[in-house]
């Protein structure tokens, strides 16, 4: 009987889930630079801009917020960085610059389809 609480505690924690990593992100998302196609891999989001556009997009998920690079575009000649906090499984929202300035350049959003 002595172990039947225990266990109990450990069997319902593990059932609960962390509350990390458990949304995933992958699918189609619009962005003010088009259509992105994105896979997630653990904490890893990585895509391909479709349609009128082109590029590859690379993110890391952390807490709250995507951090991202944005390469090899056809609307830009540079290469972006920026951040996109989590503000559900369906909406981001932050900002972007050309990698390495320190000044942002303008607001990022995705919004999944």
């Amino acid at each position: 009987m002595r172990y039947v609480l225990p266990l109990f505690v450990v069997l319902l924690l593990a059932s609960c889930g962390s509350g990390n990593g458990e949304t995933d992100y992958s699918g189609k998302w619009e962005t003010g630079f088009g259509f992105v196609e994105l896979v997630q891999k653990g904490d890893s989001l990585i895509g391909d801009f479709t349609g009128g556009n082109t590029g590859k997009f690379l993110g890391v998920i952390r807490n709250d917020t995507v951090y991202f690079t944005i390469k090899d575009a056809s609307f830009t000649s540079e290469e972006l960085e920026g951040y996109a906090e989590i503000r559900s499984n369906k909406v981001m929202k932050g900002q972007y610059r050309p990698k390495g300035m320190k000044v942002w350049e303008g607001k990022f959003w995705m919004m999944k389809k």
